[in-house]
């Protein structure tokens, strides 16, 4: 169904003389451009190579063609014979068709399917330069993302958070058994310099992940490595250097490929090391003094002491380092088969929980010396089949075994005592999808297929006197016996192209899960079983209508069910949230599911004004809350010395969200562009047994970005504004995830509105080489993000060299 039309691209052309050849590049970005359609009146055509390069011999001489690509302004060409010619399209704001891959895990055009999608290409991850991939998602302005500390960045969709947002990167679930339901911090371990793209699919996505899919799926693309187009090697390389004053950032970053016709490898290794953060100066309205960083903790003499900060915006005890390493191979074994291995590694240092380390006293003294994730280590092995000849029952297959090993260890020290207790979580991942596409009779998609995990989580503790070296046993996060969850899906989903203006898409899905975690040792919890099992069974499906006109209008209606299984987190854990609180197992979990539905409105006038608005409304049954709860019989426990109040994730009879999404483009001329989006969500769940309504946790506040772009040859820019609106104290949720104790009352929960102006620009300064500068947060206000335990860095400037060949 992914058919050009011409028609609508034929806006502002230019007539260009061209030669037997043609080399096509952005003409900001100067990126020679692979796959660009030059066609002739008489619709025969040709495409650029890898190296943006297409021979135009067979097309009509001395007559008109034209070059397009989508997201690119079309260009009218003359083809005449004469010397090689270059030439450079210009990228365009306002779209309504393009090729997206993860709303049905297969490429298909973005104006057929139902589903509201965000691309992030890899110019604008290049151009936008996030230090990380929490911050990639927060610049496409759709996204919220809370952070407890600078290592971390939890994302939240239409107000679903942590593990009911399903993270996907090449095909293969990022999400886990101990995946938890507060904040994540997982997005931080890949690396936003190895991808070619990202895509976010809002709302309930079960029916082709699973799952999890709540909220939507971010389904991040790694760079594939190239073969070469003819019978020289190919050699690519990519370096770029990047510093950053807010947060004293030194990131280095190399990639390079090597291709032959028949075989390619890429190699990727990125270095990251963040400093202290440095929050803003200026206190905006309604914001208090009790985020200053006053006093930091510090051993003399074998004792812990408070030392006085003397600048209590540095946010003391927040810095960092990371290494991001993959590596890919492609071989080609015949026309229609190929295969690619696919290896990443990231490893961190010491990441301080700096919500933990600033924001929480006891008895006027810091409660904790340390208190953090260290290090967190993520390993992905990946085998990829992709067999594409045509066959009775399919047009292309591909499989993907994979490997996945997690090493998640939380470190956590009291004031002024010796023992450091180290909780180490080890989680093994084995995963096979199996995803097939027929087309059928040019009107019918058939994609169905299947996929399989077994997650295996080892979960052991110690306490260890700093000064003796002496260990000794210590309460598990998770089930000390061991933990095991599998899941085995299959599914189907089918479009159907009514007419050129009328399309259905429908699908199912069937799911069964299993889990068990065993509790060994009840030493320290006296829990009133030693076993917790579950076997869940999951039908999820979706129905969507889609009325179009090619770069005109875009309705679409979409129904759709999804779920998600309690994990081992869920059901076994035992932590110690803010505000003395301690969270218990809770083994009579069922899973929660959902009934999703939105509409949403696209419309283009002019080629130039482009206006969106997307409404949803999400009923959730047997959802998954944290509240209070007893243990024996009791409302509180001992936790750690200290007395603490005992809730657990529990089901509720019934929770809602809905909210609206609205965005405007336009294209002033060739050169400036305008953009802006806004987003709304409101929760709630009913509580039947008090009869009352209470807030969702998760739910972020009004927020949005707006901005002004200007492209030009060799250069381009841009001013932009994020905002949010106040997050107040009656729309707190009391399960202590929205982290009131964090925010600017601490009792009863609210943050202040903030704002930021900020630019940024890109310059070529050779054919290879270009420089990106940004300013961001120019009047150096000081906030911190709804849920978050951490001020956002102050204002912060940015300088990066890229260099490419």
């Amino acid at each position: 169904m992914q058919k050009h039309n011409l028609l609508i691209l034929l806006s502002g052309l230019s007539i260009t003389s061209l030669a037997q050849t043609i080399t096509v590049r952005d003409n900001s970005t100067r990126e020679l451009l692979q796959d660009v359609v030059i066609q002739d009146k008489n619709n025969t055509q040709t495409k650029t190579d890898i190296k943006g390069t297409a021979n135009v011999s067979n097309l009509l001489k001395g007559d008109s063609a034209f070059v397009y690509q989508f997201g690119y302004a079309t260009q009218k060409v003359l083809i005449t014979d004469g010397v090689n010619t270059t030439v450079e399209l210009s990228a365009k704001s306002v779209n309504l068709n393009e090729i997206i891959l993860s709303a049905n895990r297969k490429s298909e055009s973005k104006i057929d399917v139902p589903y509201s999608v965000e691309i992030i290409k890899q110019k604008d991850i290049e151009f936008t330069n996030p230090a990380n991939s929490g911050d990639m998602m927060q610049n496409t302005g759709h996204v919220f993302v809370q952070r407890s500390q600078a290592g971390g960045g939890s994302p939240s969709i239409r107000g679903f958070e942590a593990n009911k947002v399903l993270l996907v990167v090449d095909g293969v679930r990022m999400n886990n058994a101990i995946y938890r339901g507060g904040h994540l911090q997982d997005i931080m371990t890949i690396d936003p310099n190895m991808l070619e793209r990202s895509e976010i699919l809002f709302g309930t996505s079960s029916t082709m992940y699973g799952s999890d899919a709540l909220g939507g799926v971010m389904h991040f693309y790694t760079k594939n490595a190239q073969l070469s187009s003819d019978d020289k090697m190919l050699v690519k390389a990519n370096a770029m250097l990047r510093y950053a004053t807010a947060v004293q950032e030194k990131t280095g970053h190399i990639d390079f490929n090597l291709g032959w016709k028949k075989f390619a490898s890429l190699t990727n290794i990125t270095y990251s090391d963040f400093g202290d953060v440095m929050s803003g100066s200026t206190k905006l309205n309604g914001y208090t003094n009790t985020w200053d960083r006053n006093y930091y903790v510090k051993r003399f003499d074998n004792r812990d002491s408070m030392v006085k900060n003397d600048n209590n915006n540095l946010q003391v005890g927040s810095g960092y380092k990371q290494i991001d390493i993959m590596q890919r191979f492609h071989l080609k074994t015949g026309e229609h088969l190929a295969h690619n291995l696919n290896f990443q590694y990231s490893t961190s240092s010491f990441v301080p929980r700096y919500d933990r380390l600033a924001g929480d006293y006891s008895g006027g003294k810091l409660k904790f010396a340390e208190n953090g994730y260290g290090p967190q280590n993520r390993l992905l092995t990946a085998y990829t089949l992709n067999y594409d000849a045509k066959t009775l029952m399919s047009d292309n297959i591909k499989i993907i075994l994979a490997y996945q090993k997690i090493d998640q260890d939380r470190i956590t020290r009291r004031f002024q005592n010796t023992n450091r207790k180290t909780q180490m979580e080890d989680v093994s991942v084995l995963s096979a999808n199996i995803d097939i596409y027929k087309l059928i009779k040019e009107k019918h998609e058939i994609r169905y297929g299947l996929e399989v995990t077994s997650n295996d989580v080892k979960s052991t503790a110690n306490f260890k006197d700093i000064n003796t070296n002496i260990e000794t046993p210590a309460d598990t996060r998770y089930a000390d016996g061991g933990s095991k969850m599998s899941t085995a899906a299959i599914y189907v989903s089918h479009a159907w192209e009514v007419n050129d203006h009328f399309v259905i898409s429908d699908g199912l899905r069937f799911t069964s899960t299993s889990l068990t975690c065993n509790f060994k040792d009840t030493t320290f919890f006296k829990f009133p079983f030693t076993t917790a099992k579950q076997n869940n069974q999951a039908l999820t499906g979706n129905l969507g209508f889609t009325w179009k006109s090619e770069n005109d209008y875009k309705v679409s209606f979409l129904t759709s069910t999804g779920f998600r299984s309690p994990n081992v987190d869920d059901m076994s854990k035992v932590f110690e949230s803010a505000g003395n609180t301690v969270i218990v197992p809770n083994p009579t979990l069922k899973p929660e599911y959902t009934y999703n539905f939105e509409l949403n409105l696209s419309k283009v006038m002019q080629g130039k004004y482009k206006f969106d608005i997307t409404g949803y409304y999400t009923n959730l049954t047997n959802a998954l809350v944290v509240r209070d709860f007893q243990l024996n019989g009791s409302d509180s426990a001992m936790y750690n010395g200290s007395k603490s109040k005992v809730q657990a994730t529990q089901n509720v009879d019934k929770a809602y969200i809905y909210g609206l999404t609205g965005g405007v483009q336009f294209d002033f001329n060739s050169n400036v562009s305008f953009k802006s989006v806004l987003n709304y969500t409101y929760g709630r769940y009913i509580d039947t047994k008090n009869d009352t309504v209470i807030p969702l946790d998760h739910i972020a506040p009004i927020f949005g970005q707006t901005s002004v772009i200007y492209k030009n040859k060799n250069i381009d820019g841009e001013f932009f504004v994020r905002y949010n609106s106040k997050k107040a104290s009656a729309d707190y949720s009391p399960s202590g995830e929205d982290n009131a104790a964090y925010s600017a009352d601490k009792v009863n929960g609210y943050m202040p509105s903030w704002f930021t102006l900020n630019i940024r620009a890109g310059v070529n300064l050779t054919k290879n080489l270009r420089l990106n500068v940004a300013c961001e947060n120019i009047t150096d206000n000081r906030y911190r993000v709804f849920a978050s335990g951490i001020n956002a860095p102050g204002r912060n400037i940015i300088i990066s060299l890229r260099y490419k060949m």
